[in-house]
């Protein structure tokens, strides 16, 4: 394609403009990272409020990814349809007004119907942010810009750790999910006044036009059934999914409700102490996520070595938390946190991964259809360890180690089915 003719007036006002919308849409992506992991540090005041135990906990934990993985097929949809403007918007908005709802539940029935609303909303954030790199961004800055925006979403989860604690502290959880509640929408109104979808709105040029390649095919040249064919068809897709599916699963497991229970049932740490020590997790991903991008892209150039390279490194960091899992030093546990959120951070380079195997037409609804598993697995391994935790000793309310150690170990075995999945994808020779 010759791009000798283009304008560098149009060059310059996309690469300007979206970092604009870039910044929009990581504000909206901090606050689904941060709604995700609070119920962790969230724990102690649920169970309180609305006098429930360890397997009801891991049913509201598990509710936003029900809800999230029951929005991701739609919102690829949206994206490749109508735009990542109306569907981030609109759906930030339903967030906002989940928060609001969760915050004056007087019932347990009533904050699930909350937490419900909020996981839904929030699905409707990380698919169109994929379809606005593959839009805005050129095809070697894929990877680098979305582990970016998983480093501010862990931002999102750092202050969903020690910040949140010491916010519920001062005003008490209700008006701290209130106050997140509000923001969610203002950050809705602002992703409306803000985002464009196409570079051309701007009068901006589009990345293949920039790299001087031939444009990718419209999404609407491929029905809805077919984009969902062409992903569902793929061996690589599955083997894609079938990995996610389990590392992701382990992470909201431990990171997103499991963590801070542990350390305050097992070491006798104070709620505060573990929401500090749970927050390296978040800063390990900060981290982990955008190196893990630079690396696929720019030092391995190999989206599936990063990938199974990261799976290995996360076996290898749950190895002490499951056979040492009570008798680790304070030290040790912070060190492994932090390796435990740089390594599992590296799941990111996953969509670039996906966007190597599927056309670029379709590339919102097959985000959509993997995102789809990723959260049934965030809620299916909640639920599955809450199953297990729920089945451990208690005395005098403290639930007794053997119960994580089953339950972690449950995620360590699953972590090694992974790798040997992601061993069965057929790849370039390059690779």
């Amino acid at each position: 394609m010759d791009n000798s003719n283009l304008s560098p007036q149009a060059v310059q006002k996309t690469m300007s403009y979206r970092y604009v919308i870039f910044l929009v849409i990581a504000l909206a992506y901090f606050f689904v990272y941060f709604h995700r992991v609070s119920p962790s540090v969230m724990a102690p005041e649920l169970t309180t409020a609305f006098n429930i135990g360890a397997s009801s906990l891991g049913l509201f934990g598990s509710m936003y990814f029900w809800a999230y993985a029951l929005g991701q097929l739609p919102a690829g949809i949206l994206a490749d349809r109508i735009g990542i403007r109306g569907t981030l918007a609109i759906f930030m908005a339903v967030a906002g007004a989940g928060a609001l709802l969760f915050a004056a539940a007087g019932s347990f029935n009533m904050a699930l119907a909350g937490r419900f609303l909020v996981g839904f909303g929030v699905g409707f954030v990380y698919v169109p942010a994929m379809r606005f790199l593959a839009d805005w961004f050129k095809s070697t800055e894929f990877a680098t810009y979305s582990g970016i925006l998983l480093a501010v979403g862990n931002v999102g989860a750092l202050a969903a750790a020690a910040p949140l604690v010491a916010l519920m502290a001062g005003i008490g959880w209700r008006a701290s999910m209130t106050s997140v509640g509000v923001v969610s929408i203002a950050v809705a109104v602002l992703a409306y006044l803000i985002i464009r979808n196409k570079p051309g709105e701007v009068g901006g040029a589009t990345p293949a036009q920039i790299e001087g390649r031939p444009e990718p095919k419209a999404s609407s040249t491929y029905s809805i059934g077919q984009a969902i064919g062409m992903s569902a068809s793929s061996w690589n897709v599955w083997t894609i999914i079938i990995a996610f599916f389990i590392w992701y699963g382990t992470i909201m497991a431990f990171q997103g409700l499991w963590a801070s229970p542990w350390l305050i049932n097992v070491y006798g740490l104070t709620k505060s102490e573990a929401g500090s020590i749970i927050s390296l997790v978040a800063l390990g991903m900060v981290f982990g996520c955008p190196l893990s991008g630079i690396i696929a892209d720019k030092v391995l150039k190999s989206k599936w070595k990063v990938v199974v390279l990261g799976l290995i490194c996360s076996i290898l960091v749950w190895l002490p938390m499951v056979f040492m899992v009570d008798s680790l030093s304070k030290g040790t546990i912070s060190v492994l946190m932090f390796l435990y959120g740089f390594f599992n951070g590296w799941f990111v380079v996953m969509y670039g991964n996906l966007k190597e195997n599927v056309e670029p037409a379709v590339q919102g609804t097959a985000t959509g259809f993997l995102n789809t598993f990723v959260f049934v697995g965030g809620a299916t391994f909640q639920q599955i360890t809450s199953i297990i935790i729920a089945k451990a000793p208690v005395v005098n309310k403290i639930i007794a180690s053997s119960g994580f150690r089953s339950a972690f170990m449950f995620c360590l075995i699953a972590l090694v089915v992974a790798v040997a999945v992601m061993f069965t994808q057929k790849r370039p020779q390059k690779a």
